[in-house]
């Protein structure tokens, strides 16, 4: 039997490039927006008793909308190579809460 080959350590280093991802930022700043919205809209309703106008209707429409988008984007950017992650599923949780928070009201818009 042979004396046994030690293996040689690598003595060069790779670092990474990783970076946050400019999709899961849009999707977090699509997801503050839109939470925002809500809590202006809720607010706006209870102070005026449930007397509100029907262009409130079309900017829930359309953040929910947005909130869709974002999700897609937050997904997107989970996807990317040498990317952080975590703020994808924080875009991901964020929009998704918002989203559920309008389909509630709009089921409960729907029975009241």
């Amino acid at each position: 039997m042979g004396k046994p080959v030690k293996i040689r350590k690598k003595k060069s280093f790779m670092f990474t490039t990783r970076h946050y991802s400019f999709m899961s930022i849009i999707g977090i700043l699509i997801g503050l927006f839109c939470a925002l919205v809500i809590a202006t809209m809720v607010l706006f309703s209870y102070r005026n008793e449930g007397n509100i106008q029907a262009s409130f209707g079309g900017v829930g429409l359309f953040s929910a909308c947005l909130n869709i988008i974002a999700i897609i984007c937050s997904s997107i950017s989970i996807n990317e190579r040498d990317v952080y992650i975590t703020p994808g599923i924080v875009g991901i949780v964020l929009n998704g809460v918002t989203l559920l928070a309008w389909i509630v009201m709009m089921i409960l818009a729907f029975i009241a």
